[in-house]
């Protein structure tokens, strides 16, 4: 490939950086590991003098602690047990005497529910133990009493030293003297005040006394006492044999631990932990680090002047020619300078060009913004590019088009393969959002019959636009009989729009199927449906113009014709004497989506001069799958607004009837498929009677679609069907004999 007029040849100067940074981080590193191994050995041997020297007064200090705390803890069990004996009705005010008099701070009584019914703490009165809580703990043991290490209240917060006594009756008495007060005892036996003086020497931020079971009886920070060490490196600073030396920078700030241990007679009692400030060293070490930088922006500063003004000027000539300003990646121009090379070849090798459109970008545009439709392009293009390898490129090709060229494959299953990763990143939602753009890929196998690239562009461009919305694959490789395809769309798209243009009622027409109350056997609402019939093509499918329509982005105005047909065939309805009827007109998701549309079809009812009430907006449950918020608030206005909403070919997408009791509805549809099995021998399977009683008790009227048969009529009459619509009444038909099937109608039915 012909790459070296694509960019400027930065080998040189990438080169001279490495090299430059490569000697500046050899020096920087070097010299800020010997600064901190001085520092550190110096900390270390401050840190073990300082221990050394204490550690027989720390020894006695826990000896006398330990002594003590087990007079306190002796205090607690029996200021517990007085409290549970007391002979008297217990109450809260005798509580706050009894704490006066034994000396304490917290005495709650709980009942054999763990609830505190009784305390000198009024605030805690109706607190209840939960689970993985201490109280908890206690109250479903079989221990009668019971004394803990100090912890935070569960209510408070503050650090108490709490003890239990279980009543008769499973109630228990709960006694807590304050963490503080129990320090201020303890400190008159050495530990604290030892500990202090350490820290005093100015050596240590922080020093800790931690038991054998990892346990802080003492430190000079009061919050840490009574805790339980769980960082794994300082359990394995205190299990370990020697003086255990580790960085901690997991905390707020990068502090350095040594531990040492402490024995008395021989045995280990614990362990001294000294935790130094790392904060002066990394300032030293921030400021070297500085320097070096500084001296390594100067040398690229020199560097930038020799290449700055030939470099930039190429690069960006090269940018704008050859890449894509929103996405940045290589644009149409620089792949067709590819692909002749490629095509000039002639080798043995399998390429391959995959174009790959973006179905959904123009519904995203239209409904949330330009901006917001380059974001989600931009991440897409992201995404795909990690596919990106020696044997793949990714170009952007148009604004809503990437194309991805290929070589080297050796099946066309590795060609499915890709289109497949792809397709599942453009049906995935992007940047966190429900948004996505989805994808359509049209492939050509690049061989001997191209000659040259226009030719190769032009194949791919046809089998892109060969794929159909309702196809189960989003991929389609390219053949001939396509361009005979591609032509009867470009014929119907020229017919629609003149049609729309023209609003040409002999190309584009409506009929209506009527809607029949079951009960009444009276027509009540007509569905409105567009049929397209032209001199050149004679009649189109509604599924194939429709599908063109969406395409070609003419969905909107050719719905807003329908819309505004149904609405002056409802004026013609109450000209006739029928102003009672509704018609019903299918929405599709794209109009319901746009900004405008409840704006568009109020000023469309207010031109043709109908009752609001009298047009019924029909939408399918597909609609509702991406974008139900939205939807369901603009049904909730148009509801306000006494337009009538029904749920189309219910049963076969996604809703629930959970779902059906908050969608702003007044109608469920069946969907035809479900009557279709009323025919079945075994009626016991059928679901459509369950569907009806649930749309009822949720207040909304049931419609059955696609009834042929008697027998379905009378099945959907047992079942208490409100209305049934399909061949057996009648099939879609023609506004005037619409018109006199009412007038029989009526007649029959006796008004």
């Amino acid at each position: 490939m012909k790459n070296k007029h694509k960019r400027v040849d930065s080998t040189i100067y990438i080169i001279s950086f490495i090299i430059i940074t490569l000697i500046f981080f050899i020096v920087g590193y070097t010299a800020i590991s010997e600064i901190k191994s001085f520092y550190y050995d110096h900390m270390k041997e401050d840190a073990l003098n300082l221990a050394n020297s204490y550690s027989q007064n720390v020894a006695k200090a826990v000896e006398s602690t330990e002594v003590v705390n087990e007079l306190l803890e002796e205090k607690i069990l029996v200021a517990s047990r007085t409290t549970a004996q007391y002979d008297g009705p217990p109450s809260s005010k005798l509580l706050e005497q009894l704490a006066s008099s034994l000396e304490v701070d917290e005495i709650n009584i709980y009942n054999s529910e763990g609830e505190i019914i009784y305390s000198n703490m009024s605030e805690f009165i109706g607190w209840k133990a939960y689970k993985g809580q201490p109280v908890y703990d206690f109250m479903n043991s079989n221990n009668i009493s019971y004394v803990e290490e100090i912890r935070p209240s569960a209510v408070t917060g503050i650090h108490y030293k709490y003890g239990y006594f279980r009543n008769v009756d499973e109630s228990f008495v709960q006694i807590g003297v304050l963490a503080d007060k129990i320090h201020d005892f303890l400190g008159g036996f050495e530990m604290q005040q030892l500990l202090d003086e350490m820290q005093k020497v100015g050596v240590a931020a922080r020093i800790s006394f931690i038991d054998n079971d990892f346990i802080v009886i003492g430190s000079t920070d009061k919050q840490l006492i009574g805790q339980i060490i769980t960082n794994q490196d300082a359990k394995a600073a205190i299990v370990a044999s020697e003086e255990y030396i580790f960085i901690n920078d997991k905390e707020k700030e990068s502090v350095y631990e040594i531990y040492v241990r402490v024995y008395r007679e021989g045995n280990k009692i614990g362990t001294l932990a000294i935790v130094e400030t790392l904060e002066e060293t990394d300032k030293f070490i921030n400021q070297i680090t500085i320097i070096g930088l500084l001296v390594l922006v100067i040398l690229y500063a020199l560097l930038f002047y020799i290449m700055i003004s030939t470099y930039k000027k190429n690069s960006k000539y090269i940018q704008l020619a050859y890449y894509d300003t929103l996405t940045g990646l290589p644009n149409k121009q620089y792949l067709m300078e590819i692909l002749t090379d490629e095509i000039e070849k002639k080798d043995e090798s399998k390429k391959a060009l995959l174009l790959i459109y973006c179905s959904n970008f123009s519904a995203v545009n239209l409904t949330y913004g330009y901006e917001y439709g380059d974001e989600l392009l931009k991440e897409l293009s992201r995404k795909i590019r990690r596919l990106v390898d020696s044997n793949n490129r990714l170009f952007r090709f148009s604004l809503d088009t990437f194309a991805l060229y290929t070589k080297n494959y050796e099946k066309s299953s590795e060609l499915v393969s890709i289109t497949n990763k792809i397709n599942e990143i453009c049906s995935n939602s992007i940047k966190n959002t429900e948004q996505y753009l989805g994808g359509k890929i049209g492939i050509v196998v690049i061989n001997s019959k191209y000659g040259n690239v226009d030719r190769l562009l032009q194949d791919a461009t046809i089998s892109l636009s060969q794929i159909k919305n309702n196809d189960s694959l989003n991929y389609v490789f390219f053949n001939e009989v396509m361009e005979s395809q591609l032509q009867r769309e470009i014929l119907i798209e020229k017919e629609l729009r003149t049609a729309i243009a023209q609003n040409d009622s002999k190309r584009l027409y409506l009929v209506y199927q009527p809607q029949v109350d079951l009960k009444t056997n009276r027509v009540t609402c007509f569905e409105a449906l567009a049929r397209m019939r032209t001199e050149s093509l004679g009649s189109i499918s509604p599924i194939e113009f429709i599908e063109v329509a969406e395409r070609k982005q003419l969905i909107v105005p050719l719905g807003n014709m329908i819309l505004k047909t149904a609405c002056e065939f409802i004026r013609t309805l109450k000209s006739e004497g029928f102003g009672d009827f509704k018609v019903a007109v299918n929405i599709s998701g794209i109009q319901l989506l746009r900004k405008d549309f409840i704006e568009t079809a109020l000023d469309i009812i207010k031109e043709t001069g109908i009752k609001e009430s009298s047009l019924e907006i029909e939408i399918t449950e597909s609609v509702l799958l991406d974008n139900y918020e939205i939807i369901n608030e603009k049904l909730k206005i148009l509801r306000d607004h006494k337009i009538g909403i029904a749920l189309d070919d219910f049963g076969t997408g996604y809703s629930s009837f959970s779902r059906l009791s908050e969608l702003n509805i007044d109608t469920v549809k069946i969907d035809r498929y479900f009557i279709s099995k009323i025919t079945m021998n075994n009626q016991n399977e059928l679901i459509i009677g369950d569907i009806i009683s649930m749309s009822h008790k949720l207040g909304l009227s049931v419609v059955a679609e696609g009834v042929e048969l008697q027998i379905q009529k009378n099945y959907l009459t047992e079942n208490n069907c409100d209305i049934m619509q399909g061949y057996l009444f009648s099939k879609p038909i023609l506004e005037v004999n619409s018109i006199e099937l009412l007038k029989t109608n009526n007649t029959i039915n006796g008004k």
